[in-house]
Parts: C-alpha cells; sequence; structure tokens
C-alpha cells in the first residue's frame, strides 16, 4: 500500500511503501515544523507494523529541499525511535550530498547508533546495495506502486 502525505498545513510530500521488513520512503519539496511532526509519526506508525526483527529503511530525498531548523527535534526524535527499534540498515538516496549530509547528521546528533548508514546517488547503487541487503524483496513491484509518476526511473 501507497501512503501519501500532502497535507495543507505542512510543506512539503512524502510516501511510502512497505514490504517485508523494508520501508521505503519518497520525500520532496521544502519541509517545515508540522511536516516533520507528521513524518515522525506516519514512519514510527508505518515501521511497528513491519514484522519482528531487523528492518531496512530506505528514503529517497533526492526531491527534499531541506528545511530550517525547527525540523531538526521531530526528526531527531524519529532517528531515535529509529534506532531503539531494530533499524539495522538506514539507506539514503541522495542528490545534494554536502547538504543533506549536513541535515542527516543533524538529526542523528547524539543518537546512539546501531544501524549500518548508506549514502547513495546514483540509482545503480541503490539497486545494488538493496539486491544484497534485502535479496528476497521485488524491487520492481515497489517501484511501479512509489514511482507510479515515472517508472523508467529505476530502468
Amino acid at each position: 500500500m501507497v501512503i501519501e502525505d500532502n497535507s495543507v498545513d505542512s510543506h512539503g510530500v512524502f510516501n511510502y511503501q512497505a514490504v517485508g521488513s523494508l520501508l521505503w520512503i519518497r520525500v520532496a519539496g521544502g519541509i517545515n515544523y508540522e511536516f516533520a511532526c507528521r513524518y515522525r509519526d506516519t514512519i514510527i506508525n508505518a515501521a511497528r507494523q513491519l514484522p519482528p526483527g531487523p528492518w531496512i529503511r530506505v528514503t529517497d530525498i533526492r526531491a527534499w529541499a531541506l528545511g530550517g531548523p525547527e525540523v531538526i527535534p521531530p526528526l531527531h526524535e524519529l532517528m531515535c525511535w529509529c534506532e531503539e527499534h531494530e533499524l539495522q540498515h538506514s539507506v539514503n538516496l541522495i542528490s545534494l550530498p554536502t547538504l543533506q549530509t549536513h541535515m542527516l547528521d543533524l538529526m542523528m546528533r547524539g543518537v546512539a547508533r546501531h544501524s549500518e548508514r548508506h549514502l547513495v546517488e546514483q540509482v545503480s547503487q541503490l539497486r545494488s546495495l538493496l539486491q544484497r541487503l534485502s535479496p528476497g524483496v521485488d524491487l520492481r513491484a515497489l517501484i511501479a506502486k512509489l514511482y507510479a509518476d515515472d517508472v523508467t526511473l529505476f530502468d
């Protein structure tokens, strides 16, 4: 199931798809505090629905236009929750390595990391990594649902 959030109270949009122990998220646009809170709550709820045990979060932030300092506290809470609830791999598909990595570092400041962080800039890198980390997941079906607006993105 693809869930989308484009509430009028928040800037930015996100959608996600869960398959097995993999949670794949797309984030786009500039984000604000309301977005960050809604995102935190929605992603925690989605992760709770995954099967028990270690899980993988893939976040496609290539279209993310960042946000102000007010977004850090709720996103930091999300990172803490994930690390405390068996997140095994955090995979980020990025387009602005310096800026996006800086924001991710701010979100993770002071968080006890148990997961392995992966930053990739190329779709081919992401595909290879996921085939190794989660070989049973049908990436084509997942991509077709999440990227219905551009299914050729991963060809």
